[in-house]
């Protein structure tokens, strides 16, 4: 008889456990909820989570979009290749330049002939992407991934802000450069 009591003790036991680990397994049937108790059973309820507000859209093409550069443009560029150009961007504008979304804005830029080379891309869609939002006063540090043009000469290399879909800055980071082979 004792020996009876013992494995029913146990079955006991065990069933509680299994109980109590399969309801820790499921998941929630409504959203998370604040718990409230009430005084007759103190039952704990949940609280449907209220929905967030859509965060509004910007016009952008309302603020105004303002940059300062430090840096330079280095005067020798490797011909065809991927060159590498730091520099420092100040938000000048009166919104946060957002560096992801539908209108980020990127650094791109631009090249001009300065002699008898010929034309080479003026914007070929090689962008530099912002590493976080930029708040206006705030400055932010960005290494423009510049593809040079093959043909070996003189040329303007233009550095200039876009939000994508939006606008050019039109304040720009100038230079002449002399792109040759470099290996």
């Amino acid at each position: 008889m004792k020996k009876h009591k013992i494995y029913l003790t146990l079955f006991s036991v065990i069933l509680v456990l299994l109980l109590f680990t399969i309801s820790c397994l499921k998941e929630p049937l409504a959203p998370t909820e604040e718990v409230k108790k009430t005084t007759e059973e103190n039952i704990a309820v949940e609280k449907t989570e209220e929905p967030r507000p859509e965060t509004p859209s910007v016009d952008y093409s309302k603020e105004t979009h303002d940059i300062e550069y430090e840096g330079y443009v280095p005067t020798f560029l490797c011909a065809g290749e991927e060159n590498l150009i730091k520099i420092t961007l100040k938000n000048s504008s009166s919104f946060t330049w957002p560096s992801t979304g539908k209108f980020p804005v990127r650094i791109g830029y631009h090249w001009f002939p300065k002699g008898n080379q010929l034309e080479p891309e003026w914007d070929d869609g090689g962008r530099t992407t912002l590493p976080n939002d930029v708040a206006p006063g705030e400055s932010v540090t960005v290494v423009v991934r510049v593809k040079a043009p093959e043909a070996m000469g003189w040329y303007i290399l233009q550095i200039e802000a876009v939000q994508e879909g939006v606008t050019w800055f039109q304040k720009v980071l100038e230079g002449s450069t002399y792109v040759d082979k470099c290996k």
